[in-house]
């Protein structure tokens, strides 16, 4: 992974020499000291011999191991409890790698802090799968990874890149800059248990994801449903993931600046396991409580991204809602969709909702400055199904294919639609008798209030 200099040089570092290097900092957390993976504590740089003991021996809470430039084998797995966990490269060229058959997370921490960053992890040896478990009680900051290769296993159960969580509801953990472009293979679910890019289980804190990069991957790209944490997700690509690309709840959760697609002509992976459990949905909006014994509050937002879903081998929307999911905003957001007889935006209704939701909740979908087209057939476009008092706003909607429905309100009380193109080849709006439109029109360029920038 190219880094820049101000990465390899770090972020608001101060150290004092007094024989090591002590009371060093990054990105705002504090060590004691900083130890060299090779001259200090004797790992082989050249990829030979295990290194995963003597990294366990040094962490003691306070304790940040840099690894300059070199190739580091990790023949076990670590597993910690303790005040801080830093493990950062100190070059460009530093990859970790594991024998064939690896498939668990080489660090499972549980820590006040952690920092990882600067390295590459090697998946590439057959049925090999690994990853990083973290369970910060303050946050963590983990920047400039990548995995390569494609990381498969023939196992039910296929180690996830990162499993992470921040349990106090004041602080944040950020991962910006990972990049999985072969995460597994697209239909590998294997019920539940494929692999993952990003999983946020339990916690309550913050965490952002910035800049990321995953594609491929059999269980979801960024799986941060059913949990208190607030889900940040600014800017990256996401592309040919299974279940979704971005699965995240509600209050102080988002979506900005993203661009997802599903394009098969850019999948070279595997085609097996198409048969089951194969469905590719741009995003999907889950609050069940199964996992928490509580949903979350309502408050999820999209806003200014792009969502391309073209020849999609399954039938997955671009934003689907599921039952369980509460409110929705979509702000400044163009869709391309071409899947014939599937909703672009589907909220779905309570009919399947399951024992742990409440069908009192706020269930709207709220959608302004969103454009829509492509070349979609049959069925409507937009469906919000027990949705009352939505709202779409000066929005653009354009479905050339045949027979092709605009938006479809269904046991949906006191919605609204107003300023709106909606230009496709059958009934352009279905309102219940409460409903109301205004100003709506079935051609014409987009209205010039489409877009634009919206806070989060």
């Amino acid at each position: 992974m190219k880094l820049t200099r101000a990465v390899l040089g770090g972020s608001a570092v101060s150290v004092t020499r007094l024989g090591a290097i002590q009371g060093t900092r990054h990105h705002g957390i504090q060590f004691g000291r900083v130890v060299d993976a090779v001259t200090d504590l004797g790992c082989d740089p050249n990829g030979n011999q295990d290194v995963s003991r003597k990294i366990e021996s040094a962490f003691d809470g306070k304790t940040l191991v840099e690894f300059p430039a070199g190739t580091y084998h990790w023949q076990n797995s670590v597993s910690l409890r303790t005040d801080r966990i830093g493990i950062r490269g100190k070059d460009e060229n530093v990859l970790f790698t594991f024998p064939a058959g690896y498939n668990e997370f080489f660090i499972d921490g549980t820590c006040d802090r952690a920092l990882y960053e600067n390295f590459d992890v090697d998946v590439r040896p057959v049925n090999t799968a690994t990853g990083i478990r973290l369970a910060s009680e303050r946050g963590f900051h983990i920047e400039n990874i990548e995995h390569i290769g494609r990381g498969t296993a023939n196992s039910n159960d296929v180690t996830r890149c990162w499993q992470l969580r921040v349990n106090d509801p004041d602080k944040t953990g950020i991962i910006k800059n990972f990049v999985a472009k072969k995460g597994s293979a697209w239909a590998h679910y294997k019920n539940g248990d494929g692999r993952v890019g990003i999983s946020v289980y339990g916690g309550e804190g913050t965490i952002k994801i910035i800049d990321c990069h995953l594609e491929e991957f059999g269980n979801n790209g960024i799986y941060a449903s059913r949990s208190l944490s607030s889900v940040q997700v600014e800017g990256g690509i996401y592309r040919n993931n299974n279940v979704c690309s971005i699965r995240f709840s509600g209050k102080g959760s988002y979506v900005d600046g993203a661009t997802i697609e599903v394009d098969p002509s850019k999948y070279s992976g595997p085609r097996t396991m198409e048969e089951t459990d194969f469905k590719m949905v741009g995003i999907i909006v889950e609050q069940s409580n199964n996992d928490i014994g509580k949903s979350d509050a309502s408050g999820a937002k999209v806003c200014n991204t792009d969502i391309i879903i073209r020849d999609n081998p399954t039938p997955g929307s671009a934003i689907s809602v599921w039952t369980d999911g509460r409110t929705l905003d979509v702000l400044n957001t163009r869709i391309v969709y071409d899947n014939d007889g599937t909703p672009a935006v589907f909220r779905e209704g309570t009919a399947a909702q399951r024992n742990d939701s409440t069908n009192m909740d706020s269930r709207w979908l709220r959608m302004e400055r969103v454009q829509i087209t492509g070349t979609a057939a049959n069925g409507p476009t937009v469906l919000t199904e027990q949705a009352d008092t939505s709202q779409i706003k000066n929005c653009y909607i354009e479905q050339t294919g045949n027979a092709r429905q605009g938006l479809i309100f269904s046991d949906s009380r006191d919605t609204f639609v107003g300023n709106c193109v909606i230009n496709v080849g059958a009934n352009a709006l279905s309102l219940e008798s409460s409903g109301h439109s205004r100003n709506i029109r079935h051609s014409g360029p987009p209205l010039m209030k489409c877009f634009g920038t919206s806070p989060r």
